[in-house]
């Protein structure tokens, strides 16, 4: 949450009529039109977030709070900066989208909220050119499906529910040499929901959601439990985190019931186990997660039903098994997008709160170090404030039109 020295009412009266200088941006980077770094040019959310082979990231399409958005938007890692590309053919959120092995990224399914919304279309984005290109269909519109890159290039999508919100318990398979979609064995199980499926080491991919997971494998094309239902918490998960661990395990964290988003387990693909580990410090669900340049996991943001939309992250370390405190966000976000960047930055995107709603703002946090707040990054911020590392901003003085001098010296504003 962003800091401040003033009252609520001190913070709406800000947010009016103050003119703030915000100065340079103590860390160099560039702004985008906007005048604010880091900055989405359009607040989304239900948005995948994909990092292209040259390391910059693609968001696209998402909910803006009214409507479906086809508009895309790629950041530089160098500048910091979100720039406007090539807008999808088609308006959809709730959506998956995978990187393929040649560098392109293909999009699939989600909803355009009209009736009736969900989608079977496909697209995919050639990042050289900025532009989408239709392919063909998938055989069921699907929305919130979950989806994963196979060894061999190929693209399998399971699940997701369809346009009168059933869950949905197929897959299908999507060939990008043809651009064509075929189908493949249903799981056992309704299946769905983004990042919720992993590619193993040893040819088979974890699909984690709802009470029972599965494993595909990839060379005999079958479904088959991974483990006992509820795994080693015994719960339901939805709203949760899966990710692989560099050492090929399955670390899953919280969930949208009382046990789930108290509990994190692991599943080792060589043995078929699942085994409970420490619970997290903080419950949650619909939170990120992402793997560090150090092998540790950072787990930011969320919600729980408790507290909240949630600004706490913490850090698991899969050597040990135990979860440390790391420093909070600067906004609390539910539902945010999180990706590594190639100088082993966390890079923290979008999301919403009960106070700002749809967040257009992201963060950028150093594992290992501290990255300073700017003054840019906090609009209608002006004066003295802490940088998060220790150290002070002096973000130039605050105006107000018609301030009478007393109130002006008491609240340090300067007088037009």
């Amino acid at each position: 949450m962003r800091s401040g020295r003033t009252s609520f009412l001190g913070v709406a009266l800000f947010a009016l009529v103050f003119s703030c200088n915000s100065g340079p941006r103590v860390d160099g980077v560039a702004r985008d039109a906007s005048g604010a770094p880091l900055r989405l040019a359009t607040p989304r959310k239900q948005v995948p977030f994909v990092t292209l082979m040259d390391g910059r990231v693609l968001a696209s399409g998402g909910f803006d709070g009214q409507r479906s958005l086809s508009s895309c938007e790629v950041f530089e890692p160098e500048t910091g900066l979100w720039s406007l590309t090539g807008a999808m053919l088609t308006p959809r959120r709730h959506h998956a989208a995978v990187r393929l092995l040649d560098g392109r990224v293909l999009v699939m399914g989600g909803t355009h909220g009209l009736a009736p919304g969900t989608l079977a279309s496909a697209e995919v984005f050639e990042p050289s050119t900025g532009t989408w290109a239709h392919v063909s269909p998938m055989r069921e519109a699907r929305e919130d499906p979950a989806a994963v890159l196979l060894p061999d290039g190929r693209v399998l999508v399971a699940g997701g529910v369809d346009g009168d919100g059933r869950p949905l318990r197929s897959a299908e398979m999507f060939q990008p040499s043809t651009g064509t979609w075929e189908p493949a064995s249903p799981p056992g199980f309704v299946r769905g929901g983004a990042g919720t499926a992993v590619m193993l080491t040893h040819g088979k991919a974890l699909f984690v959601s709802g009470l029972q997971a599965e494993l595909y494998d990839v060379a005999t094309g079958r479904w088959e439990k991974a483990g006992f239902a509820g795994g080693a918490a015994g719960t339901h998960r939805q709203g949760h985190s899966v990710t692989l661990l560099p050492d090929g395990r399955v670390l899953v964290v919280g969930g949208g019931t009382t046990r789930a988003s108290s509990t994190a387990e692991v599943y080792d693909g060589v043995t078929g186990l699942w085994t409970l580990v420490a619970a997290p410090m903080i419950p949650r669900e619909h939170h990120a997660a992402v793997v560090t340049r150090d092998g540790s996991v950072l787990v930011l943001g969320g919600e729980h039903f408790t507290a909240g939309v949630l600004a706490s992250v913490e850090r698991f370390e899969p050597a040990t098994g135990v979860w440390s405190p790391a420093p909070a966000l600067e906004e609390r976000r539910e539902l945010p997008g999180a990706l590594t960047l190639p100088d082993g930055a966390v890079l923290l995107v979008g999301g919403a709160n009960e106070v700002s709603g749809l967040l257009a703002t992201s963060e950028k946090y150093q594992p290992g170090g501290c990255v300073p707040r700017t003054c840019a990054a906090h609009e209608a911020v002006c004066g003295a404030m802490a940088d998060g590392c220790g150290g002070m901003l002096e973000c130039g003085p605050c105006v107000l039109e018609g301030c009478d001098s007393q109130q002006c010296r008491a609240e340090g504003l300067t007088r037009r």
